[in-house]
């Protein structure tokens, strides 16, 4: 009978895992990438190093981390605790996996994740009763075959998607709703902090992502790195948009006004 090897306790490569996983409140592209190839679990890398800790936008100002959570919860109702910076912003560079290792710069984007049942609930509905009008209209006595464009098949293809994974995207609702731009303003309306910050940081979009329950946030982005994972094996031929990860519509963005 043969005896379950196990790696040696003074592996160096092990330990270099490990360390990273237990000490380090940062990572590397490098670092990430040795993580996703050692490990078929990703719940505590997504939990410690994509949803928890200070950004590495506020690693200089953790307390400013804190007043930026405290502003965005109030504007949405929420505790403090509901809100967290998520994406480049976090890291330094951009988990994505449609634009790994892209490094944070001054006038990246900041995702920001919102857990709201209430919101997530108000928003499905007000985006599902926008795409009940977008398309063809419903004609039981024709089975002739119908036309949809391209992006309005996305976006319904990706508000189903999000529906089923509770969560909710506001750049999906048309420009001129008034939920979104109620979201726009709230979510915008912090931006003063990171002009406050040093090194300075100039936000020019703002997006978030509402969710239902931290279980579904930590679901999407344990995803996210799956999805990575198998994009850097594939030595990127891959296709993202087939993982269940919403790749965003560019032009959709939530910006931040001119007048914010």
């Amino acid at each position: 009978m043969t005896k379950t090897q196990t790696p040696p306790a003074n592996d160096p490569q092990q330990k270099k895992l490990l360390d990273i996983l237990v000490n380090s409140t940062s990572l590397s592209p490098n670092d990430l990438k040795s993580l996703l190839g050692a490990m078929d679990n990703f719940d505590v890398v997504a939990k410690v190093f994509l949803l928890e800790g200070v950004p590495f936008v506020f690693a200089s100002s953790p307390m400013k981390y804190l007043i930026f959570r405290e502003q965005v919860a109030d504007r949405f109702e929420i505790g403090y605790q509901d809100v967290c910076i998520v994406g480049s912003a976090k890291l330094g560079f951009s988990p994505s996996p449609h634009k790994f290792g892209r490094t944070f710069a001054e006038t990246s984007d900041v995702d920001v994740v919102i857990i709201s049942s209430a919101m997530f609930d108000r928003g499905t509905h007000e985006l599902f009763k926008h795409l009940n009008h977008v398309g063809p209209a419903l004609d039981f006595h024709n089975h002739k075959p119908v036309s949809v464009d391209a992006r309005d098949w996305r976006l319904h293809r990706e508000a189903v998607r999000n529906f089923v994974y509770e969560n909710f995207n506001p750049a999906h609702l048309p420009e001129n709703n008034a939920l979104r731009n109620e979201i726009f303003s709230s979510i915008s309306s912090t931006s003063a902090l990171f002009l406050a910050l040093e090194p300075q940081v100039f936000v020019s979009k703002i997006r978030c992502r509402i969710f239902r329950h931290w279980r579904a946030a930590e679901a999407y982005y344990i995803n996210t790195l799956r999805q990575l994972k198998r994009q850097l094996a594939a030595g990127d031929k891959s296709d993202p948009s087939a993982s269940g990860v919403d790749i965003e519509l560019d032009d959709d963005d939530i910006e931040v006004p001119e007048n914010a």
